[in-house]
Parts: C-alpha cells; structure tokens; sequence
C-alpha cells in the first residue's frame, strides 16, 4: 500500500476520486495539488523525494502537459483501479483511473492517463491511446482502435472493427458505427464542428 498519494486537481472529480480511495482503503493518505490551495504546481513541482500522484482533470490536453512536467521530475504516476472491476488480461498504462463497476475483456491494451467512468464495458482486443475519457456507461465492441485525447460522452455505443483518430469528442448517447478519421465534435457519425 502506498503511504501518500497526491493528487492533481481538487475539484469535483478530485474530491470524487478521494472519497473511493478512503472507502476501499487503498491508500493511507491523500493530499490535494491544485493552483487554488497551498500545495499548488510550482510548489508541489519543488518536491525531491519519491511522490506517487494522480491526475484528476476532465481536460485531456492539460491532463497530457502536467503529465510532460511531472515525468522530468521522475514522479510516479500511479493508476488507480478500484475494486468491483472485471478485468482480465489486459495492459493497464500508468496513471489511469478505472471507476469501480467496469467490466473489460481480454487482450485490451490501455494507454496512459486514462479515465473509464464506472459501467463502462470494453470488449476484447480493444486499443485505447492517452488521455482518453470513456464516460459511464459506454459500451466499446471487439477489435476498435481509439486514439489518443478521444473523449466518449456517456451512454455510447461504439460498434466493432472501427478506429477513432485522434482528438475527437463523441457526444452522450452517441452510435458510432462507423470509422472516424477526422478530428472533431460528433453525435453518432456526424460531425458538427
């Protein structure tokens, strides 16, 4: 068990993150880094000794920038995967939050940084990039590719044997059944804007 876990961001999602790290006792302490508290970046980027940290901000881009900081000063971005999961063999990158609640098949390859909100499901032979959001309840089908800073609104379907680029928001409630190769903001196939 780690003895101090920091993490980046102390808003809603934060204070959500903290409060299921201290019901299933995953850690023995949790400190909050955020510009609007004490313990702010540049304060917190000052540290010399071994820090374990976690970073709970929705935007994925500033997500990606604080992750480039903090791995030069060789801090260890730790995942956090809560108990109630249904995982099996898997590749589970650094740094990613997995909601309790989640059920992901076998041969599924999961990048850095990634948040999957609870009841979210993934099928087998699945590749997910960095910094990625998987909203709840989001059902991703057999050998899809999604690419990096993909951002899936609740409630989704995304169908099987497809690749989403880079850089593209999927709205709630979205059906995605076919490949997205262009960045951008879609409901189900359609891109608006």
């Amino acid at each position: 068990m780690i003895n101090r876990l920091y993490l980046v961001g102390s808003g809603d999602y934060g204070r959500c993150i903290k409060s299921y790290i201290k019901k299933d006792n995953l850690v023995n302490s949790v400190h909050f880094v955020d510009d609007k508290i004490k313990l702010n970046i540049k304060n917190f980027l000052k540290k010399k000794n071994k820090i374990y940290y976690n970073l709970t901000i929705s935007h994925v881009a500033i997500r990606e920038n604080l992750y480039l900081k903090f791995t030069k000063k060789k801090f260890i971005y730790k995942s956090l995967i809560f108990p109630n999961n249904n995982i099996y063999s898997n590749i589970i990158g650094d740094g990613c939050i997995l909601e309790p609640g989640i059920i992901i098949s076998n041969n599924v390859l999961i990048g850095k940084g990634n948040f999957i909100f609870f009841g979210s499901s993934i099928a087998h032979n699945v590749n997910i990039g960095n910094f990625c959001n998987i909203g709840t309840n989001v059902a991703i089908s057999g050998n899809t590719k999604i690419g990096n800073k993909v951002i899936i609104g609740g409630n989704s379907f995304i169908s099987n044997n497809l690749e989403i680029c880079d850089n593209v928001t999927i709205s709630p409630a979205s059906v995605v059944l076919k490949s997205i190769k262009k960045p951008g903001i879609y409901l189900n196939n359609t891109i608006i804007r």
